[in-house]
C-alpha cells in the first residue's frame, strides 16, 4: 500500500479515536463511568496522532501543512491532558478543557482534510517511471 494511503488512514483513524474520545469523557463526566477509560484511550489516541504526522513527514516532507498541522495537534493534544488532569473536581480547568477540545477537533480535521488532498493528489501523479505525454493526443 502507498505511504500516502496509509497516512491518509492513519489520519482518519486519528479523527474516529477522537470523537470516541469525547464519548468516553461525557460518560466519564454525565454517567460516572471510570475515567481511566477516558486517559488510556487519550493516551493511544496520542500515540496514532504521532504516528500520522510521522508519516506525513515520510510520505510528503516537513514543510508541507499536513505535517505542521500534525505537529500543532500533537501539541494541543499534549495540552488538552495536561489541562484535563488539572480539571478533576475543577470548575474553570474543565471549561478549558471542553473549549479547547472543540480546537483540537477543528485541528484534526484539518489534518484529515490534508491528508485525504495529499492522497488524492499522490494517485493521480505519475509513478517515476512514467513520463508524461509530449502533447499529442492520438488519432
Amino acid at each position: 500500500m502507498q505511504l500516502s494511503r496509509v497516512t491518509c488512514i492513519t489520519a482518519n483513524l486519528v479523527g474516529m479515536m477522537l470523537f470516541v474520545q469525547v464519548i468516553l469523557g461525557g460518560t466519564a463526566f454525565i454517567l460516572d463511568t471510570p475515567v481511566i477509560y477516558h486517559l488510556i484511550w487519550g493516551i493511544l489516541t496520542l500515540v496514532v496522532l504521532i504516528l500520522a504526522t510521522v508519516l506525513a513527514s515520510r510520505a510528503y516532507g516537513t514543510g508541507t501543512n499536513l505535517f505542521k498541522v500534525g505537529l500543532v495537534a500533537i501539541l494541543d493534544l499534549v495540552l488538552q491532558g495536561i489541562i484535563g488532569l488539572l480539571s478533576f473536581n475543577a470548575g474553570v480547568p474543565l471549561v478549558i478543557h471542553l473549549t479547547n477540545a472543540f480546537v483540537l477537533a477543528i485541528l484534526v480535521t484539518y489534518l484529515i482534510s490534508f491528508a485525504d488532498t495529499a492522497d488524492k493528489t499522490a494517485t493521480h501523479l505519475p509513478s517515476a517511471g512514467q513520463t508524461m505525454s509530449s502533447g499529442k493526443l492520438p488519432s
